[in-house]
């Protein structure tokens, strides 16, 4: 059942421990890659941890044949989930890896077109599939990794037609994350909403640098004179996507979240490698994971164009 993979394809990978919230992160990333061309692999990491935690003597223990029926288990059902939405001939691989989570993850974190977790709650990633290695996981995957929070589902109406949202922050991440969430309102049909939140500015710093003013043009303007222009040039590639930007002097997390209250996905980007090592550091995308009851998908500093 489970299958040798080639880390140089073009993957989304989820992680997958048995749970609720797990399955949710299947059913998404599922949903996702309709009609893309990747490979949707489910990896069950860790096995081998699982088993020393139970405390069994050795690999030939009925107690480590029953940890690896639980995974093997897991997999299974989670495939199941998958190939319900994508049709039973579609390209669903499975991964059972005994080694450590965060190296298995940081693995395929380093060329997967995405990483897709579950969370418990709200802002947790799902401890099972990571256990205490999350930080290491987030530090150092250079994809978008996807936060699928357990209640969420896409069945109701209002989620199904509800807009995305991203924030950007004049910063050289800012077309990586356009273009990931772009694509996604695309795919989705459903309307984006551009956010930029700055809680101060200055004659002459931030977007003064960058943006002729004129004699006329107030300093408070310019922040959304920069996003409208950066908006436009996206919305020439993606005519058939509604948006709306604007930029208010907020702390960039709030904004965030008020915008995304009746939305069905959030897009932010990481300032460095890591696509969620802010997260650990109380940056934005802490505090929007912490409390976001949709997806949020982070864009790491180096990553690249999602296919």
């Amino acid at each position: 059942m489970t299958t040798a993979i080639d880390h140089r394809k073009n993957l989304t990978v989820v992680g997958v421990d048995g749970s609720v919230s797990a399955r949710n992160a299947v059913r998404w990333a599922a949903t996702d890659v309709v009609g893309r061309d990747t490979t949707l692999v489910l990896v069950y990491a860790g096995v081998d941890q699982d088993i020393t935690r139970t405390g069994a003597p050795g690999a030939n223990s009925g107690t480590a044949s029953s940890a690896r029926a639980r995974a093997q288990s897991a997999l299974a059902a989670a495939r199941v989930i998958a190939l319900s939405i994508l049709g039973d001939d579609a390209d669903v691989k499975t991964v059972l890896d005994p080694g450590p989570p965060h190296e298995v993850l940081n693995g395929y974190a380093d060329t997967a077109r995405m990483l897709v977790l579950g969370s418990r709650r709200k802002g947790t990633v799902a401890r099972a599939v990571l256990g205490s290695v999350s930080t290491d996981v987030a530090t150092h995957a250079r994809c978008p990794i996807a936060v699928v929070p357990q209640t969420f589902t896409r069945t109701a109406t209002e989620s199904e037609t509800a807009p995305a949202v991203v924030g950007v922050d004049c910063s050289p991440n800012d077309d990586a994350v356009l273009d990931l969430a772009f694509d996604q309102a695309s795919r989705l049909g459903v309307p984006l909403r551009a956010v930029h939140a700055y809680e101060s500015l200055q004659p002459r710093t931030g977007f003064t640098r960058h943006i002729d003013l004129g004699p006329r043009m107030r300093v408070d303007s310019a922040p959304q004179r920069w996003i409208d222009h950066l908006i436009a040039s996206w919305s020439e590639k993606y005519p058939d996507v509604e948006v709306t930007a604007h930029a208010t002097q907020d702390r960039p997390s709030h904004a965030l979240l008020e915008d995304a209250s009746h939305a069905q996905l959030i897009v932010l980007g990481a300032r460095s490698r890591g696509a969620i090592s802010p997260l650990f550091g109380g940056s934005t995308s802490r505090a929007v994971l912490h409390r976001a009851d949709i997806p949020v998908v982070i864009v790491p500093a180096c990553g690249e164009k999602l296919q």
